[in-house]
């Protein structure tokens, strides 16, 4: 038996054009169903996939960036003494009889009768420093021993004004008599 001869090639390549659009209709023809159900869930998994990896390559992105940049490293402030303020006001133990006689002599400076300088040591605390009690009272106009108290604890920067009380003997007389209470600050003997 002989093999029938093959076409020419201009003719195969015709042939080659409608049968391709031919074998396509027939496909389609009899496959439709069958292509629909495998393409259209390919088409949107395909879809899907194209719309996410942008986001996931951003957010990969970011996490590279988290990874390759290490947080900033804070230095943590030396500790500091909370009480050192505190502690720069307290005046030497030996100081205290020092701060009396200033108190007298500053009181009878000021034009204020002053009858005697009161105090009492107390012992050191477990902050570390002491309190040395001074009650001064005076005699004199209520000006003057405002004035006269407050320029005591700007001289003075250990010394706190506790209380002060003042009295008069009758309400048209100009001077009052005051105790004058201070405290005065100082560090724990070591």
């Amino acid at each position: 038996m002989k093999m029938p001869a093959s076409p020419k090639p201009a003719a195969r390549a015709q042939l080659t054009t409608q049968g391709l659009r031919l074998a396509l209709e027939l496909l389609l023809a009899r496959h439709a169903l069958a292509l629909i159900a495998i393409g259209l869930p390919a088409v949107v998994l395909l879809w899907l996939t194209l719309a996410q990896l942008p986001v996931q390559g951003r957010e990969l992105a970011s996490l590279r960036a988290r990874v390759k940049a290490p947080p900033p490293v804070v230095q943590a402030a030396p500790p500091q003494d909370p009480m050192a303020p505190f502690r720069a006001v307290l005046q030497p133990d030996d100081a205290k009889m020092a701060v009396a006689r200033a108190l007298w002599n500053d009181a009878a400076a000021a034009g204020l009768q002053p009858a005697r300088v009161d105090y009492r040591n107390n012992p050191s605390n477990a902050a570390g420093f002491s309190r040395f009690d001074l009650t001064l009272p005076v005699a004199g106009p209520p000006d003057v021993i405002r004035q006269f108290a407050f320029s005591l604890l700007e001289r003075h920067p250990g010394l706190a004004l506790e209380k002060i009380e003042l009295q008069r003997e009758a309400a048209v007389q100009d001077q009052v008599e005051a105790q004058l209470a201070f405290v005065l600050l100082l560090e724990a003997p070591k």
